[in-house]
């Protein structure tokens, strides 16, 4: 058997390469882009109702705020793994609220839906943050109707 036998210069090439791939993974978590749905619908799970706020204003890590009305949603892009959202409302005895909470969303998620009434109420994180996908078309519509011209004037002129 031979002996294997790294020259100083040969073991700067390793150590070298590990660091690039090292930095490479870490640029990746890093700089992983999500999407951010931001709902404030009415929400029913497991036979509780979460009910939608009259106006909320919502803050996701340190973008600009954003102010929301019943059935409405709003998109914030993000980066990174662990977010912090901030959720400002008032309640029907005019007193002023602030809930803010930290999570993490799983690297293999591009777009998500948070359900702001959900995670005001305290339900479970899987009840107010779910993978969402875009709907779409799986057929094209068939047009049935026959294409009508005017005969009228030629259309060789």
């Amino acid at each position: 058997m031979k002996k294997v036998h790294l020259s100083r210069r040969h073991l700067y090439q390793l150590i070298a390469v590990v660091v690039v791939l090292l930095i490479g993974v870490i640029m990746f978590v890093i700089g992983k882009q999500h999407i951010f749905l931001l709902d404030n619908k009415t929400l029913e799970s497991n036979g509780k109702t979460y009910p939608a706020f009259s106006i909320v204003e919502v803050q996701v890590n340190r973008i600009e705020s954003l102010e929301l009305g019943p059935r409405d949603r709003d998109r914030a892009d993000v980066r990174g793994q662990k977010h912090k959202i901030t959720v400002r409302y008032t309640d029907r005895s005019f007193e002023e609220h602030e809930v803010v909470v930290k999570f993490k969303v799983p690297l293999s998620q591009e777009m998500v839906l948070i359900s702001l009434p959900a995670l005001v109420g305290g339900a479970e994180e899987s009840v107010w943050l779910q993978p969402y996908e875009i709907p779409v078309l799986l057929t094209m519509p068939v047009d049935d109707e026959p294409i009508i011209t005017d005969e009228i004037m030629p259309m060789d002129i």
